[in-house]
């Protein structure tokens, strides 16, 4: 009983980790490029769903918008590749690290690219994906489909690839 509490800690705390270390990068990429482009207002908490940038109202617009708006979840899903093909993750010899790791890559990989290609449609009205296309002056349709192909690719990624890596460095310990 007491290694199961054990391990559902570590799991649940990898968890935490991954989505702590998502909005840093993903909401850092907002910040950084608001500081660049001159237009950071503040950062605004928004209960469960973490923070947002804001930006001077109407300071972006073009291909500025669209670079605001979509290069944080290029900047996380790139992230998960690195995480998840760099032969130096699967070294690390503390299982904790490799647990925040885990979830942290599962993250990266999957969490903008559900929210793009599904979820914006139900949730807080579109965010990232209204700045791309907004900028572009575009349809969000060919941004869902590219979105849903790189969750389907990213899921089969995960499962095929990262997964069993992971569950032989378990086995092995």
């Amino acid at each position: 009983m007491e290694r199961k509490l054990e391990k559902s800690v570590k799991q649940w705390l990898g968890v935490f980790i991954a989505i702590v270390s998502y909005y840093i990068i993903h909401e850092g990429t907002h910040l950084l490029l608001a500081l660049i482009l001159g237009v950071f207002e503040k950062i605004r908490f928004v209960g469960i769903w973490g923070i947002q940038i804001v930006t001077t109202e109407g300071s972006l617009n073009g291909i500025n918008l669209a670079l605001f708006s979509g290069l944080s979840s290029i900047v996380t899903i790139s992230i998960g590749y690195i995480l998840a093909f760099h032969p130096s993750i699967y070294k690390i010899k503390n299982k904790n690290i490799l647990i925040a790791i885990y979830y942290i890559t599962l993250c990266f990989l999957l969490l903008d690219p559900l929210y793009m290609s599904i979820l914006s449609k139900f949730i807080g009205g579109g965010g990232d994906l209204n700045g791309i296309i907004t900028g572009l002056k575009t349809s969000d349709i060919p941004f869902r489909i590219i979105f849903g192909i790189i969750l389907i690719i990213n899921i089969l990624l995960f499962k095929n690839k990262v997964c069993p890596k992971y569950n032989r460095i378990f086995k092995e310990n």
